[in-house]
């Protein structure tokens, strides 16, 4: 299977290196690709991705609640006390207007306690100790991901970062395509939430719990993730031509479906705990409002008799998980998931996805202090006017751009083809930290929704 994605992404290439590749133009570079992913994609479509799955998504969602609640309410008597979260002394607080909050629910929740800063400045040896205390995460998966933040999200000497957005709409956490990537659990993609990947979305969530009620033990388990990751992939793949899935940060979405199961269920998964409903909507920050049947996105919290996993969960159990389980129920091409849906992949897009992979591994820190080669490199982008790429960063419209990206790299940017100003979004609150208390997107964004979301209205 990796062979064969390898040998897929070589015309690929040939869109950048038409003459390299032994062929004569980007057009004929970009006709191969496609007849290459066509036959794959005939095949893929045999397969049936998803099982017909979404097709048996049936009943009213508070229906589908209940029956989860009444099936998995309670836990084994076997828990060790130690175990019980949260500890003496760490108590709950939602965060106010000024705290830092983003797209991770369990460092949000671990902020809303005191285990880390509540403010949501956090550094490396905080979110180690917490991840540890408040949900036994091993050492070094903690690690792998801090270090990471810190690279690409934060402040390098201070090793901290921003759970949510930093000061200034600068770095944190709510940067696109770092650590956070598309084909969330139950964020939507930058680009489709025009900006907005750090609020829970009532739609996706919907679907989950659905895809729980159809698990024997009617739980969020492994496989019922997995279902999730394959609906979610499946959406984004047909909708989303600015599809993000770059190595690293595609590794940290697809293990954060495991995440659920192995650290947001009651007790131990796989051990006498359970993945249940109660466990997974309050951890989350998802309220259900009966009169609506949509969710609410709230503070994230602990439920009553809640108790961490009794085992570290550690790296290669992680990737264990989410490339032999999760991933499997829908095999997306990293690096260029549009070759999951070549009909309409074209030019722009490659390029786009080049310019996202370079965000990805570039330094916070950088493009405040190298705003000379920055501006250089803004005057080439800006020779693509010719090629017909005006008004875009090496192929990415506004809405696809992190909020950090093109003023991040490309300091005082502004003339034609280079990188634009921030998205709409980013200056009506879509990129803000605290965004609780409303619903987000109720229907299916198959276009960039952009209108009213700070406010939690869904056009």
């Amino acid at each position: 299977m990796k062979t064969a994605y390898a040998l897929a992404g070589l015309p690929a290439l040939a869109l950048a290196f038409p003459g390299m590749m032994g062929v004569n133009s980007r057009e004929e570079a970009l006709q191969q690709l496609k007849e290459t992913r066509m036959a794959e994609q005939a095949e893929k479509e045999k397969r049936q991705v998803l099982g017909g799955l979404l097709g048996s998504l049936t009943g009213t969602v508070g229906g589908v609640i209940n029956d989860l609640t009444g099936a998995v309410g309670s836990v084994t008597e076997a828990l060790n006390p130690d175990n019980k979260r949260p500890e003496p002394g760490y108590t709950f607080q939602a965060p106010g207007p000024n705290d830092s909050r983003g797209p991770c629910p369990g460092l949000n929740l671990l902020a809303n306690y005191g285990y880390l800063p509540r403010n949501g400045h956090v550094n490396y040896g905080q979110v180690v100790e917490a991840t540890a205390r408040g949900f036994n995460m091993g050492l070094d998966l903690a690690t792998v991901l801090a270090v990471f933040a810190i690279l690409t999200d934060g402040d390098i000497p201070s090793q901290s970062w921003y759970l949510g957005t930093g000061p200034s709409n600068v770095g944190g956490l709510n940067r696109h395509d770092t650590v956070e990537a598309d084909i969330s659990p139950n964020r939507e993609d930058y680009y489709l939430g025009c900006g907005n990947n750090h609020a829970l979305s009532s739609r996706i969530f919907t679907q989950n719990v659905q895809f729980a009620s159809q698990d024997p033990n009617k739980e969020f388990s492994l496989n019922a993730m997995g279902n999730q990751w394959a609906a979610n992939g499946a959406f984004s793949v047909k909708n989303n031509p600015y599809l993000y899935l770059f190595p690293f940060p595609s590794i940290v979405s697809i293990a954060a479906y495991n995440f659920y199961p192995q650290f947001f269920s009651n007790g131990t998964y796989g051990a006498g705990g359970v993945a249940n409903y109660e466990s997974i909507a309050s951890i989350i920050g998802a309220q259900f409002d009966e009169k609506t049947q949509q969710f609410e996105y709230v503070p994230e919290r602990w439920p009553e008799n809640w108790y961490r996993r009794a085992t570290e969960y550690d790296a290669v159990q992680a990737l264990t998980d989410g490339f032999t389980i999760i991933y499997p129920h829908n095999p997306i091409p990293m690096v260029f998931p549009q070759l999951a849906n070549v009909q309409n992949l074209t030019p722009q897009d490659i390029l786009c996805v080049i310019y996202e992979g370079i965000t990805s591994i570039t330094p916070l820190f950088l493009g405040g202090t190298v705003e000379s080669g920055a501006n250089a490199i803004t005057s080439l982008v800006s020779l693509l006017d010719s090629a017909g790429l005006s008004n875009t960063t090496l192929g990415c419209p506004a809405s696809a751009e992190s909020q950090n990206g093109a003023s991040l790299l490309y300091p005082n940017a502004s003339q034609k083809g280079g990188p634009l100003n921030l998205p709409p979004t980013a200056s009506d609150g879509n990129a803000g930290n605290n965004v609780y208390n409303k619903v987000y997107f109720t229907k299916a964004p198959t276009t960039p929704q952009c209108n009213n979301q700070a406010s939690g209205v869904n056009p």
